[in-house]
C-alpha cells in the first residue's frame, strides 16, 4: 500500500487536472485546486516554459498542496529533454517535505541520465538546503 505522503501521478487527484500527454507537453497545464468557473485561483499551478523544456511552478508548497506538488512533479519528470528546467520564481514558500519532493524528482530525472535544473529558488528552499546540505546535495540550482 502506498504511503499517504506519496502520490502516484498516474492516479487522478481530486481537484487536479493534468492536461498532458507524451506528444503535447508544450500545451500542457497542471491546474491544482478548485477548477470550477469563478473559483478562486488555485493554490498551486504548473505551466510549461515557452523557451526551454520545463515548467514554472506558481503558488505555495506546503501541507495543503503536497499531493498536488507531487502530481505536478510527476508531470515534470516526464518532460522530454536532456535538461529539464523548473522555474520557482513564482513560488512563495516550500516546506521541508516539498524540498524532499524536489530532491526525489531530481533523483528520478538523474536516474534517467538527465538533469533537473532549478531556477530562482525561494528563500525557504535556500534555507532548507543550508540546514540539510547532505540531504539536498542532489539539487542543482542555476547560477
Amino acid at each position: 500500500m502506498p504511503s499517504p505522503d506519496r502520490h502516484d501521478a498516474s492516479v487522478p487527484l481530486p481537484g487536479a487536472q493534468s492536461l498532458f500527454d507524451d506528444r503535447g507537453w508544450p500545451d500542457a497545464v497542471v491546474r491544482l485546486g478548485d477548477t470550477r468557473p469563478g473559483a478562486a485561483a488555485p493554490a498551486l499551478s504548473a505551466l510549461p516554459l515557452c523557451d526551454r523544456p520545463g515548467a514554472l511552478l506558481r503558488g505555495s508548497c506546503d501541507l495543503d498542496t503536497r499531493p498536488m506538488l507531487c502530481a505536478a512533479l510527476g508531470v515534470v519528470t516526464r518532460i522530454p529533454g536532456r535538461v529539464v528546467h523548473l522555474d520557482l520564481a513564482a513560488v512563495a514558500f516550500l516546506d521541508t517535505a516539498a524540498v524532499a519532493a524536489l530532491v526525489q524528482a531530481t533523483v528520478t530525472v538523474t536516474g534517467q541520465g538527465r538533469r533537473l535544473l532549478l531556477h530562482h529558488p525561494p528563500y525557504s528552499l535556500r534555507k532548507v538546503v543550508e540546514m540539510f546540505p547532505d540531504e539536498c546535495a542532489a539539487l542543482e540550482v542555476a547560477a
